[in-house]
Formats: C-alpha cells, structure tokens, sequence
C-alpha cells in the first residue's frame, strides 16, 4: 500500500493538475495559485468527461459515505519516552 503503482487513481489526479495547472504557469501570490486550483477541480469533477468512466465526470459516479465521522479530532496517544 501507499506506492504509486497502487494509488492509480490519484497519482492520474496529480499528474492531471501539473499538466493542466501548474506546468509553464506563474502565478502571483496564493490566492492566485488557490483560484487556478478550484476553477480545474470543478471543470476535472463536474464538465469534463473521463474515458475510464465511459466518458462520463467524476461526480456522476460519486456516493458519500455512509460513515458518520466526529466533528472533533481525538488526541493522538504515543507510547513513554517517544519524542514526536
């Protein structure tokens, strides 16, 4: 686990984004940088088709987890005598 050659979906992601983001581009501060990054993630999720998924977006074949998840963050608990 955690190798790119398992992490196919996302490593596709990442390579997406630099390709269509970040390669050759310059950008002025970060909230620039911020602007470029959600204008992509909204065309990549909801406007652009992917032949992986027959041609249709990424949100059409999206379901949220059925999992409630805790608003608050529990503590990390380490062992005696580990420096973190």
């Amino acid at each position: 686990p955690y190798h790119p050659q398992t992490q196919g979906k996302l490593e596709r992601f990442h390579r997406s984004l630099k390709a269509e983001v970040l390669q050759g581009k310059w950008f002025a501060d970060d909230g620039e940088l911020q602007r470029a990054f959600d204008h992509w993630r909204t065309v990549y999720n909801l406007e652009r088709p992917h032949e992986a998924l027959d041609m249709a977006v990424p949100a059409s074949r999206y379901q949220p987890s059925a999992r409630q998840y805790s608003a608050s963050v529990t503590s990390a608990e380490y062992d005696e005598g580990v420096m973190v």
